[in-house]
């Protein structure tokens, strides 16, 4: 069946309200010029020139194929409730009492027509021939079907998606007056029970996006820095190069002409006399060659001839040119060799690994040079998500020339990449701006060399719009001999999306100073580009993913806290000035918690505990070697040496947590003390050529550090020791 619009059969193209509508223009959608216009009556409606339609919206979805529904009857049917959910406003959706006042989303419709698909295909194996024969019976073994059914990829679907398929035909009673078949009156598929109740669907209401695991996000920051940077830069000349030849060969003349035939030959000699190899046939193109006769044994027969001919002459290369020059090109052959043509003369880069030099390829097929442009462009495309946190559906609306670049006092930047907004906004989004660090703007800036792409052509736009099809790409490439003779890092098995990716960055930020992202970026810097885009757009991009790493903050703030508490309750103290107050301040939970004793009602576990201590953990600021309880900004030793006693925040970058009356040192500290303590000895205590106040104050320095480390181990030593001390009337030092 065509792909236009098709007409319905006569007898069940209904005499209702929406007969001989045009569905573009009753739900006020907008169609480029000469695009195919689908009539309501149409069984197919081809909405592939949908003006607004957002990237990530595939072409499959703009193509609603009603005759995949078994009984033409119910194919009306199907179309008279999905023209309800487009135009809520037309006269006859209007006074439905129980209709849905909000238009449905055209990147849904799709989603919807396949549900109703399958719920009215299995009425018909049932036997069913209208909607007043259904009964419950029928909706529990469709439930059944369904849930026992599996999805492309042969998984059990999840209760999310069961609760879809169950939604489909109970929404069909809310539009029951303006449908050609509708159930029995009285009658509605599980009445009484939602969707959710029916499929055994548990809503969260937290982010329950898994983050990338450390094993994979390694590899893959690691190497698409290394790519985007070094090697990028390198291929996008060649991407530019191969750009130019098809631009010329499109442009070739159709024939070689007679007297062009002694200036090929000349420069057939010329690069003969200079060396230059002949470029090798693809493999495709050899296949067809053998298969049209070509004798296997021909010196020829991997000579790419015709790129010889459009690159000399403009002109096409056939056989019977080849024959007439053939004693050149065999001699040409014989002296020079056949050689892949692409990145012959491949720069010299640092492998990742080791840093020895490399040449960053060996010479490329066109082939290889495609695939390895579309994998490098997937590099841009996950550092960009990686680093900015970026939706799938923001990545894909990114084009040429959306990067912006404010500059700043002091001569620092802010760098922007405008996009457009889709989700939870009207059918095609509105424009915003993301703010970025320097290195995801480097990452589009290489993508559009990559990619050639003319000023406001989509970057990362493909037929299939799937980020796992770049990843799978992209670890490809990287796990190939390629990305091992550049000492690339291989990418395990596993699957990496935007959306964990966004989540990772939430939490990582959320997290700081600690964690992997912070030793290959500067995390401050994407803190703070992520905080100004939020200010600069309270409600863009960047207001909801501000709100994210907030709720991840005070999660680990609550988190760290309630560590802490429990090191507490087995004897292992904090230290440092602030130790004291903060030993209180669990004191005063213990007393509030004995007064809650157990009973039948009352359960004390980790949730109360949290609560007791939500409080104490919005004081907390992490610092890189210690915990900072900002309770009172006057005692604050940061505030006091910047001469900001003002301010509402601790200034972490000047902690100095060895002498504040608020910070406090864990375990968990120790490792970063220790190695201060030995940069301290081996740098400097160790250098004759310091001064000797240069000395002193890294004597002292030293000192500090080796009493918070003495502080620390005192702490977390057995509490049994610690019994054992007190039995002998030895003191145990805890910084109080």
């Amino acid at each position: 069946m065509s792909i236009l619009s098709t007409a319905a059969t006569v007898e069940h193209r209904g005499s209702g309200p929406f007969t001989g509508l045009d569905v573009a223009d009753v739900a006020g959608l907008r169609l480029t010029p000469g695009s195919p216009r689908p009539v309501f009556d149409h069984d197919i409606w081809n909405l592939s020139g949908l003006t607004d339609a957002p990237v990530i919206m595939g072409a499959h979805r703009k193509i609603l194929d009603f005759t995949q529904i078994a009984n033409p009857r119910w194919r009306l049917v199907a179309r008279q409730y999905l023209i309800a959910r487009m135009a809520p406003g037309h006269p006859a959706v209007a006074t439905l009492p129980h209709a849905i006042r909000s238009p449905l989303n055209p990147n849904s419709l799709w989603t919807a027509l396949k549900h109703l698909t399958g719920w009215f295909n299995h009425l018909t194996d049932a036997g069913v021939a209208s909607l007043t024969e259904v009964t419950q019976a029928h909706c529990d073994s469709y439930l059944q079907a369904t849930a026992h059914a599996a999805d492309e990829s042969g998984r059990r679907l999840s209760p999310a998606t069961l609760t879809m398929s169950v939604r489909a035909p109970q929404m069909l009673t809310l539009y029951a007056e303006i449908l050609d078949d509708r159930y029995r009156p009285g009658f509605s598929p599980w009445a009484g029970r939602s969707p959710d109740v029916v499929a055994g669907y548990q809503r969260t209401y937290g982010n329950r996006v898994p983050p990338v695991p450390d094993t994979l996000l390694r590899p893959l920051l690691a190497n698409t820095l290394y790519l985007v940077t070094t090697i990028a830069p390198l291929l996008a000349a060649e991407a530019g190069a191969a750009r130019t030849a098809d631009q010329r060969e499109a442009a070739s003349r159709q024939h070689l002409p007679a007297q062009q035939l002694n200036r090929l030959r000349e420069e057939i000699c010329f690069r003969t006399a200079t060396g230059i190899p002949a470029p090798r046939l693809s493999a495709s193109n050899l296949t067809r060659r053998l298969a049209r006769g070509w004798d296997q044994h021909d010196p020829l027969l991997h000579l790419a001839w015709h790129p010889v001919v459009v690159q000399a002459i403009g002109a096409m290369g056939h056989r019977r040119d080849l024959e007439r020059l053939r004693p050149e090109l065999e001699a040409w052959v014989a002296h020079c060799g056949i050689e892949q043509p692409w990145a012959r003369h491949a720069a010299t880069v640092a492998r990742q690994d080791s840093s020895e030099p490399v040449a960053w390829t060996l010479p490329m097929s066109r082939q290889q040079l495609d695939t390895t442009i579309y994998a490098l462009t997937s590099a841009c495309y996950y550092l960009t998500a990686t680093l900015s946190g970026m939706r799938a559906s923001e990545l894909l609306e990114l084009t040429a020339g959306c990067r912006r670049r404010d500059e700043l006092p002091g001569g620092s930047s802010r760098f922007r990449l405008v996009t457009r907004r889709t989700k939870g906004e009207p059918f095609g989004g509105v424009e915003d701006a993301w703010v970025v660090i320097a290195e995801v703007d480097r990452a589009i800036g290489i993508a559009e060399q990559l990619t050639g792409a003319a000023p406001g052509q989509r970057l990362f736009a493909t037929g299939s719009n799937n980020s796992r099809s770049r990843f799978l790409a992209l670890r490809e490439w990287i796990n190939s001999d390629a990305g091992r003779r550049l000492g690339l890092d291989p990418i395990p098995d596993g699957a990496i999306n935007p959306r964990a990716l966004r989540r990772t960055l939430a939490l990582t930020i959320a997290q700081r100073p600690h964690g992997l992202m912070a030793a290959k970026v500067h995390l401050k810097h994407v803190s703070v580009a992520t905080t100004e885009g939020y200010a600069a757009r309270p409600g863009g991009h960047q207001a909801a993913f501000i709100a994210e790493i907030s709720a991840e903050e005070e999660a680990e703030h609550l988190r760290l806290t309630a560590a802490a508490y429990r090191d507490y309750q087995r004897g292992v103290l904090p230290t440092g000035n602030g130790a004291r107050a903060l030993i209180a301040a669990f004191q005063s939970v213990d007393q509030l918690l004995a007064r809650q004793a157990p009973g039948p009602v009352t359960v004390i576990d980790d949730r109360r505990v949290e609560r007791l201590l939500k409080a104490t953990a919005a004081a907390l600021h992490v610092g890189v070697g210690n915990y900072c309880w900002f309770t009172d900004p006057s005692k604050a030793l940061c505030l006091k040496l910047a001469g900001t006693p003002e301010a509402d925040q601790p200034l972490i970058g000047m902690c100095d947590s060895a002498r504040c009356p608020q910070a406090t040192h864990h375990p968990e500290h120790r490792p970063v003390w220790a190695e201060h303590a030995q940069n301290i000895n081996s740098v400097f205590l160790g250098n004759p050529r310091l001064s000797k106040p240069e000395q002193a104050r890294a004597r002292a320095a030293f000192d500090r550090a080796q009493r918070v480390l003495a502080e620390i181990d005192a702490a977390d030593a057995d509490p049994d020791e610690e019994a054992a001390h007190a039995d002998t009337g030895q003191d145990v030092d805890h910084g109080l």
